[in-house]
């Protein structure tokens, strides 16, 4: 964990002082709004759901948004309100921006943050150019709630990623505070799926032996994923995992996308097309927990809830496999868009990173926060820790994410499930790769993609349709044209005259 620097009483005092400088034009009596754009469900609504929520001392429990418009007011001596509206996919929040849609605050995925960067439609986190702007990482000034608590290993992934922006090398940490994270890897049931079956790492996902009986994601990016680990599982096998290196050359393998590795892994996805049950966004939790399925491509923070529930309802035990090859680390963070009000923007990232409601946005959407204050770490304790008698525990070293000494005695079982899927251990994580956006190869992956999901019918399939079009085609010339086609009528017998039907009309 990083260590704050000393600073005199009375530095600190200034610091703990409420600015209008700092409000950027905010004065008293002058109502600040600040634009949210965040993704659905993903931030402690208050209620009977919140961990804040207590029947007897705190029944109408606040959301965090409510909390933070009282705490900034108090904090700095003027109001604030929070306009604040959700999206559904990056892409979605992507178009908003396009659109002219202005917003002070937004929350994309690692990727769509390089992408946005790279457009040179961010602003960075401090304004070198602004007397006034507070250095949002001065670790001295303790209203720096993310500087001080953003976990070590969080914070050097943002410090050593990077992206081009008008031709300059600019890191992640210049425009992104992180929010929550996580990795990829498979839920399942280990009375269908033996140890011997997930040793062949992603390829489970080609073994006729689980034909119908796994799901991927329906997107391009994991799907994709899921391809290059399957074509270069032996190079990424065979690399040296002691090498300093390691990580870095199993992020180049996982991001490669030359048009001969797009071809093979067109080959792979359509080959695991015809072998999966279906893609799916978000019912995969569901057929898990219900048994249709036997395994299931997530995201941690999918599995966790999907174990808890499946045990909950139906006294079922699923686990969580990260494949020995790779698996995505992925992560969600703030950043602000040109025009953002960069003050009260950075007010509101930090307020959010005060441990205690990290904790309480932790609990409330299940994935697992960035930071790793001191409350984080024994609510984690709270939640994984067994018994001192229980024979099973075995120590499970969170030392990287949460600083030295971070040890916890865990119960066996928890060493591949909940636990594990929220907190993979650093050996497990050195061989996750952050997923970069596919900038000019955007084109080629796209391609891919459509030809993977378009669909391919039988002969019989094509006859039934296209009857049911010349049917469809057929109804609505009779339609159109009432009377005056004779195709289904039939002719009168010898002798006799049809007669025209007046159309019924009640009597009113």
């Amino acid at each position: 964990m990083k260590s704050k620097k000393l600073i005199s009483v009375a530095l600190s005092a200034l610091f703990l002082v409420p600015s209008l400088a700092f409000l950027g034009g905010c004065g008293t009596g002058n109502e600040t709004v600040l634009r949210v754009y965040n993704w659905e469900e993903y931030i402690d609504e208050g209620g009977e759901d919140s961990y804040a929520y207590d029947p007897i001392e705190n029944p109408n429990a606040p959301s965090i948004i409510d909390d933070f418009e009282s705490w900034f007011e108090e904090t700095y001596n003027a109001p604030i309100r929070v306009e604040y509206s959700t999206f559904g996919t990056n892409e979605d929040l992507y178009n908003q921006l396009k659109l002219g849609n202005s917003y002070d605050l937004v929350c994309p995925s690692e990727y769509m943050i390089m992408k946005l960067a790279a457009e040179n439609m961010l602003q960075p986190l401090n304004d070198a150019e602004d007397p006034d702007d507070v250095d949002f990482f001065d670790q001295t000034n303790e209203l720096n709630y993310y500087a001080n608590h953003v976990s070590p290993f969080i914070a050097e992934v943002f410090e050593n990623g990077t992206v081009e922006v008008e031709g300059t090398t600019r890191r992640w940490s210049e425009y992104a505070a992180g929010y929550m994270w996580g990795t990829t890897g498979f839920i399942y049931n280990p009375e269908l799926v033996s140890a011997e079956a997930l040793d062949q790492g992603w390829a489970i996902m080609l073994d006729k032996n689980f034909r119908k009986r796994v799901t991927t994601k329906d997107n391009v990016r994991d799907s994709y994923f899921v391809g290059l680990a399957i074509l270069y599982r032996k190079e990424l096998l065979d690399l040296d995992r002691e090498d300093p290196e390691y990580n870095k050359k199993v992020t180049e393998i996982m991001n490669r996308t030359d048009e001969e590795t797009i071809s093979k892994v067109q080959n792979i996805l359509l080959e695991m097309k015809e072998n999966i049950f279906g893609f799916e966004t978000d019912t995969g939790k569901a057929d898990m927990v219900k048994g249709t399925i036997a395994l299931n491509f997530s995201w941690s923070g999918d599995a966790v809830y999907a174990i808890n529930l499946a045990e909950e309802e139906n006294d079922m035990k699923l686990h969580f496999h990260i494949p020995e090859e790779s698996a995505n680390l992925f992560f969600d963070g703030w950043v602000m868009p040109k025009g953002a009000n960069r003050k009260a923007a950075k007010a509101f990232i930090n307020f959010l990173s005060k441990p205690e409601n990290a904790v309480r946005n932790m609990d409330y959407i299940g994935y697992s926060s960035v930071i790793a204050g001191e409350e984080v770490f024994e609510y984690v304790q709270e939640t994984y820790e067994t018994e001192e008698d229980d024979e099973s525990a075995a120590e499970y070293d969170l030392s990287y994410f949460f600083g030295e000494g971070a040890v916890i005695s865990a119960a066996a079982d928890q060493l591949d499930r909940q636990l594990f899927a929220q907190y993979p251990p650093q050996e497990v994580m050195q061989r996750c790769a952050v997923m970069d956006y596919y900038g000019k190869d955007d084109a080629l992956i796209n391609e891919l993609w459509t030809k993977v999901k378009g669909e391919t019918l039988d002969g019989w399939a094509i006859a039934v349709i296209c009857v049911a079009v010349l049917s469809i085609a057929v109804f609505v010339l009779i339609v159109k044209f009432g009377g005056k086609i004779d195709l289904f009528r039939r002719k009168p017998k010898k002798g006799y005259t049809l007669v025209k039907q007046e159309a019924y009309r009640p009597i009113k």
